[in-house]
């Protein structure tokens, strides 16, 4: 391993040998010539970066392509660059490793690093990349998707949802975000870009005649169970197919029967217990006697092993029963989703005169003035209850016929309830 002052006729000189020959340059610390036994010339620099006990080593290029004033050149810069504080080899290899970094492979990193860890919505996350970015963007290096991509995208999703275009946009620029925060791209090319639809706030209740068809059609399966619970509890769709049979309570007392959902489940992170009224039970009775051995799930999915329903599902569901109805004018347009059902209930306690803090206690929306925030701690169980049952005797009212033996059940069944209240059985 000569060091010699290179200079071009003995770099003309030079034979192979029957290994690899190194010549160091006595001008440019760190500049050396490599001549393998084929004889290809290979010009490298050789360098120790700040904070490492190692030495790496750089291609500058093959001689006689780069000749030597070339090569002493892009070694002295290479010097400068490392003195101060850089790592030319490092950031090449970095470089090479975005540019073979697929957006498939990008998403994939995002949803185990970032979205699961970080936010309980992560599956939704992923049902936007799957449906509507993976398709088209899923093979290709994620370094080269600029701006217009991201646009053009965009507006092709605009053109059938709306809303689903801004939704698969948030999720599109926090992954970008992500990439550039963790160093793995450089910037987010949907950086500051306005949203690419205009949205109306949603205003879709269900009418009495509405819900009396979809109740009558909702009659077979898990997800069909899991959108009647919906329409009697108003909780969040996602939250309702996501209960478990662990998260039920006094399940055997009707009075005090309930579902304990711990706040990792809830959008607020605040547990949530929603009273279960005799409609709701009877729909919890009929899936418990449907369980399976080890069964966790209230709803069970009949494609996962063991897993709750998606949330997807529901949406599906939904549109399938109604598309599949005799008269499917019965639903008007556009037809409602899962979450129209839980404004319905919100809407209809209104009707029902239910005050408002009871009503917001129902949904669980939370307050966000001081007191409510950190003083009031009052669950309003029994208020919900009470909310509750008015609206479950305000649908069956709805899906019933109205004969008087429905009538004298119903009453007699209230009755019932309010005796065991004031013999101290009510909520605790």
């Amino acid at each position: 391993m000569p060091s010699v002052p290179l200079a071009d006729a003995l770099l003309r000189s030079i034979k192979p040998g029957e290994k690899l020959i190194e010549y160091w340059d006595t001008r440019v610390s760190g500049l050396c010539l490599r001549i393998s036994p084929g004889g290809v010339r290979t010009w490298t620099f050789r360098y120790r970066p700040k904070d490492s006990t190692s030495f790496k080593r750089l291609s500058l290029g093959r001689y006689p392509e780069v000749g030597l004033s070339l090569a002493r050149q892009r070694a002295q810069e290479k010097r400068v660059e490392v003195a101060g504080g850089a790592d030319p080899q490092g950031e090449r290899k970095a470089k090479r490793a975005a540019s073979a970094l697929t957006f498939d492979s990008l998403a994939d990193d995002y949803l185990e690093r970032y979205a699961k860890p970080r936010k309980r919505s992560w599956a939704n996350d992923a049902l936007y990349l799957r449906a509507h970015v993976r398709p088209t963007w899923g093979p290709r290096p994620a370094t080269r998707i600029s701006r217009a991509d991201a646009a053009a995208l965009l507006d092709t999703i605009v053109k059938a949802a709306p809303t689903s275009a801004n939704r698969t946009q948030s999720i599109l620029s926090r992954l970008f975000n992500w990439a550039v925060e963790s160093g793995l791209l450089e910037v987010n090319p949907l950086a500051r870009m306005p949203k690419r639809a205009k949205e109306k706030a949603k205003d879709r209740v269900l009418a009495p005649d509405e819900i009396r068809v979809l109740w009558a059609a909702l009659d077979d399966g898990s997800v069909a169970a899991a959108l009647r619970f919906v329409m009697l509890t108003g909780l969040r769709p996602g939250e309702a197919a996501g209960a478990t049979i662990a998260e039920l309570a006094d399940f055997d007392n009707s009075v005090r029967a309930r579902l304990e959902i711990p706040g990792s489940r809830m959008k607020g992170a605040r547990a949530h217990v929603v009273p279960l009224a005799p409609l709701a039970q009877q729909i919890v009775r009929a899936q418990l006697d449907r369980a399976v051995e080890g069964q966790e799930h209230l709803f069970p999915s009949a494609f996962a092993d063991k897993g709750p329903v998606a949330r997807h599902s529901l949406s599906q569901a939904l549109r399938r029963v109604i598309e599949g109805l005799p008269d499917v004018k019965a639903i008007r347009s556009p037809y409602p989703t899962p979450h129209d059902f839980r404004r319905s209930v919100a809407t209809g306690l209104a009707a029902l005169g239910v005050p408002r803090e009871d009503r917001l206690a129902v949904l669980a929306h939370t307050q966000t003035d001081v007191h409510a925030a950190h003083y009031d701690r009052y669950d309003r169980l029994a208020e919900k209850r009470r909310a509750l049952e008015a609206w479950e005797a305000h649908v069956a009212d709805i899906v019933a016929p109205k004969t008087a033996d429905n009538v004298v059940k119903l009453s007699g069944a209230r009755r019932a309830r309010e005796r065991a209240r004031m013999n101290g059985e009510g909520e605790q």
